[in-house]
């Protein structure tokens, strides 16, 4: 539309409705009616113009005898349809007059307002195409000549109208944006024009309600608050949604009681419960909990009929609230909301209630009172998940009856059922193991793995229970799954004292190298890996806290003490000796296997004088006395060697010096000793050289110098001598194969003696002992063993007589003993006892020889002999054999911290000589490391014959 046709007529105070989708015009506003009579008016200036023309042409249709009173009458009638909007009868009347009155044309102002009125028509039924249509029609017939200033006053205003009508078409659509762009369009044309206010009005409005929706999906609570302020209509009680959007903003800002307020509006005028619950669900999202006890009691008020469905109402938001604090962990919160409630809700029956119930007692404490309420959500739900809640937590309350119940709900077979039974075993373990009924826990976890696995927590304490029931190999295994799957400390220490007690950290050590974590630092790793062949052999040490430490330096101490021996009885002259021996003992612990020894002694050695046997013999008719080195206390002999203990084979060197005073000088003594260790259940085998002093009587033990006499016929013979100090020089091999603690333990020796001395023979000989031992009794502390034994002995010379030239040891041509042997052991804390017995039967044959031992000596008396004409009598051999047996006991006792006693004595009988021994000394064991004294296989594999 263009500006210079927009005239500032009344048209434009038209309003017109838009109503179910339709456009009708009505002409309500105060101009509608001038208009209406301007048009009438314009009708009737026309018809005043047609009747004078009409003047002209009647005194025509007069002369044709037409009567001229008829024509105007019919033109009047025309008239008045046209003045009283009845178009069509117009159209008619109009249609009929000029059929009747040949000649009759309308004039041009009765199809004028005729058109117009159409075009009217038509504006008001919304044929906006048709109107437009025929107001071309009208310019085009009208717009020239006499009529064209009203013919453009009508187009005006129609074309007014139509864009009006135009705007609430777009309002009635609801296209408020596209409405608003064209009032802006025309006001930019027409910066004069003003829409009307109910569409201004309506506009408004249908924006402000557009905006109240968008800007609530976008919580923007603020906005909505601002534009309540500007636009407060499209909030009132006849918009509901929108008022409810305005106190959910209210109490999104922090106006919690304004929004009360506005809530209890919109309840007032509510009609039905319905809606009121409505309106409540709305609010229970926004406002605390004691703006909506307001509300609910006004909703009771208002609908005391409904009074039983929003008291359930009320109750499910109280539950609801308490969810939420007890989700946020305000569990106290929660409680108080629900605590005064609770006979309420329990009178609803509802399962989830009893659970949220339950977990919130839980939360806060009260047990009891919430297994009561899981109870309750069992039984109102009858679903097994409940169930087996109840059994979980009697197991935990430890209520037997409920837990009964509970598990007679669940149906054998089914995953809860198993769940539960799973998890009442792992209870029961949880039980035993706090009350350290370790045994219990593990039988208890297994009933559980019957229903499935158990999880790494319960793992952890199934390990632990294997360690305290000493089941440590399967600990171990346990404890490395564990660790491998969490390579903790705890774990770490678990494979740590597992592998230690069954001496595999070999497998300790490997599971560090290969996992990484906390494990290698409780492992001296360095020290493993140098040693790996010997890892489990290696008597490694477990120190504060968890850790696995090298062995401590073998032990270092010092020892002084005495022993006491005699061989030989009444009557045994030379053969017979008493012996006390002082010493003094030091080892020196260099590393945990290797130690440094010396050991000093000064024996104190009392013989007998040569008897009637041990004198010479010549002819029949002599007398012999004798006399020999009856006491000798010896100048100090030692011994340093060095002694090295690893776990497959020990070895130990030791050389030193024997001081045979009465003989002048001493000579050499020491021992080279190796042992290998193929297995770690205590079998051996070895290999010596040794060389040592034969400690059986005072001539072999130290020598002598004599002076035997004979007389016979008045001829004397003296024969002075020096001899004996024999040195045994021994190689050596033994075996011993152990059985362990229920079978056969066997042991084997055999020596080979070359046995030398001061002006004696040198004498060869071999012995062995054979030993079968089963232990009959291992109980705590104690080893008890039995079993036959053997013993054999031979040498090339009889050298058990004393005379001058013989060395005075026992050495038979041959000796067997078979005997029987027991050894018994036992230990406790700081102390020790071993004790070993044999009883059995010797047999021996012993050769005879001359009287005087020695070839030299003998070619040196044989001239005065033969001048003498006399004949030493000769030693004649025996043989023969009777019982034997030996005794042996050794104790050891802690006196102290570090103060030892060690004490021994045994007992020896056989047919060829007896001897007793006892022995006592004080120790001092340096540092904190003290060894156990004794181990009893050592005792086993060490009996043999005493001297």
């Amino acid at each position: 539309m263009k500006k210079k046709n927009r005239k500032p007529l009344c048209i434009r105070s038209w309003v017109t409705m838009i109503v179910a989708g339709t456009v009708p015009l009505c002409t309500t506003s105060a101009c509608a009616a001038p208009v209406a009579g301007q048009t009438r008016s314009a009708g009737n200036v026309l018809q005043t113009q047609q009747r004078q023309q009409n003047n002209v042409i009647s005194n025509i249709y007069t002369r044709k005898k037409h009567s001229l009173a008829a024509i105007d009458a019919a033109e009047q009638k025309i008239w008045t349809a046209l003045n009283g909007g009845h178009l069509q009868t117009a159209r008619t009347l109009i249609q009929r007059t000029a059929a009747q009155y040949p000649g009759w044309k309308p004039q041009p102002t009765m199809g004028f307002v005729l058109l117009e009125k159409t075009i009217w028509a038509e504006i008001r039924v919304g044929q906006t195409a048709l109107a437009q249509s025929h107001m071309q029609r009208l310019q085009a017939r009208y717009g020239q000549g006499a009529l064209a200033n009203k013919t453009h006053l009508s187009l005006v205003s129609m074309r007014n109208v139509l864009e009006e009508n135009r705007l609430w078409h777009l309002l009635g659509e609801g296209h408020l944006q596209t409405l608003q762009l064209a009032i802006q369009q025309i006001q930019r044309e027409d910066p004069g024009y003003q829409p009307p206010q109910k569409l201004r009005f309506l506009m408004r409005q249908g924006l402000a309600s557009r905006a109240v929706r968008r800007l609530a999906g976008q919580k923007s609570w603020n906005q909505i608050v601002a534009l309540h302020d500007q636009t407060p209509s499209v909030f009132t009680l006849a918009y509901p949604g929108n008022r409810q959007v305005w106190a959910e903003a209210l109490a999104a800002t922090g106006h919690p009681e304004r929004a009360t307020l506005v809530y209890i509006s919109l309840m007032q005028h509510s009609q039905h419960a319905a809606e009121v619950q409505g309106i409540l669900n709305q609010a229970a999202n926004q406002l605390p909990p004691q703006d909506m006890q307001v509300l609910y009691a006004r909703a009771q008020a208002q609908f005391p009929s409904a009074q039983h469905a929003l008291e359930r109402q009320r109750l499910q938001y109280i539950m609801m609230v308490a969810a939420r604090a007890h989700t946020a962990h305000r569990n106290a919160d929660a409680l108080a909301l629900v605590a005064p409630e609770s006979a309420a809700i329990a009178r609803l029956r509802q399962a989830s209630d009893a659970r949220l119930m339950g977990a919130i007692l839980g939360a806060n404490h009260h047990p009891r009172a919430a297994l009561q309420w899981w109870v309750r959500a069992a039984q109102w739900s009858g679903k097994d998940a409940d169930w087996q809640t109840v059994g979980n937590l009697a197991m935990a309350d430890n209520d037997v009856p409920i837990a009964r119940e509970a598990m007679a709900h669940l149906p054998a077979g089914t995953p809860a059922s198993a769940h539960f039974r799973q998890h009442s075993n792992i209870m029961a373990a949880l039980r035993d193991y706090k009350n350290r009924d370790y045994a219990g826990t593990l039988r208890h976890l297994r009933a559980a793995q019957r229903f499935g696995p158990l999880s790494p927590g319960m793992q952890t304490i199934q390990a632990w229970s294997l360690v305290h029931t000493r089941h440590f190999k399967a600990a171990s295994a346990l404890f490395t799954t564990l660790y491998r799957q969490d390579p903790s400390s705890g774990n770490a220490v678990g494979v740590v004292i597992a592998d230690q007690q069954i001496h595999n950290l070999a497998h300790t050590y490997q599971l560090a190298a290969t996992t990484r974590g906390p494990l290698a630092a409780h492992l001296p790793m360095t020290t493993m890996r140098d040693h790996f062949a010997d890892i489990n052999a290696i008597p490694w040490r477990f120190v504060p806290p968890d850790q696995i430490a090298p062995p401590p330096a073998r032990q270092s101490y010092l020892a002084l003490g005495g022993s006491w021996e005699q061989r030989g009885g009444k009557g045994s002259g030379m053969t017979r000796m008493t012996e006390y021996l002082p010493s003094l003992q030091a080892q020196w612990g260099i590393n945990w296997h290797l130690a440094a020894f010396t050991q000093w002694s000064s024996p104190d050695l009392y013989g007998g004088q040569p008897n009637g046997g041990q004198l010479p013999v010549l002819d029949g008719a002599s007398t012999a006395t004798g006399q020999a080195t009856g006491h000798v206390w010896q100048l100090p002999q030692f011994l340093f060697g060095v002694d090295d203990h690893e776990p497959h084979h020990h070895w130990r060197a030791a050389l030193g010096w024997t001081s045979p005073s009465s003989l002048g000088g001493g000579t050499v003594q020491g021992l080279l000793r190796y042992t290998f260790i193929p297995s770690d259940n205590g079998s051996d085998w070895s290999v010596h050289v040794l060389r040592n002093s034969v400690r059986q009587t005072l001539l072999s033990y130290n020598g002598v110098q004599g002076n035997v006499s004979a007389n016979v016929r008045g001829q004397t013979l003296h024969i002075p001598y020096t001899w004996g100090a024999a040195m045994r020089n021994q190689i050596g091999a033994s075996g011993y194969l152990s059985g362990g603690k229920h079978g056969w333990s066997y042991i084997g020796t055999l020596h080979l003696n070359a046995i030398t001395g001061r002006n004696i023979t040198t004498n060869y000989g071999a012995s062995t002992y054979l030993a079968a031992m089963r232990p009959v009794y291992t109980g705590a502390g104690w080893w008890v063993s039995l079993g036959p034994s053997f013993y054999a002995e031979t040498y090339a010379r009889n050298e058990s007589f004393a005379s001058p030239g013989y060395g005075g040891y026992f050495s038979p041509q041959w000796m067997a003993e078979p005997s029987l042997s027991a050894n018994a052991s036992h230990w406790w804390h700081g102390g020790a006892l071993n004790v070993s017995a044999a009883i059995g039967y010797q047999w021996l044959h012993q050769a005879g020889g001359p009287y005087i031992g020695s070839t030299l000596l003998r070619d040196q008396l044989a001239p005065q002999l033969s001048t003498q004409n006399l004949v030493l009598s000769p030693y004649a051999a025996s043989s023969g054999g009777s019982i034997a047996g030996s005794l042996n006991a050794v104790l050891t006792q802690r006196l102290g911290t570090h103060w030892y006693l060690d004490a021994g004595a045994s007992y020896q009988a056989n047919p060829a000589f007896q001897q007793a021994q006892a022995g006592l000394d004080i120790r001092y064991v340096f540092g904190g490391s003290h060894a156990r004294t004794f181990i009893p296989a050592q005792y086993v594999s060490g009996m043999g014959r005493y001297e």
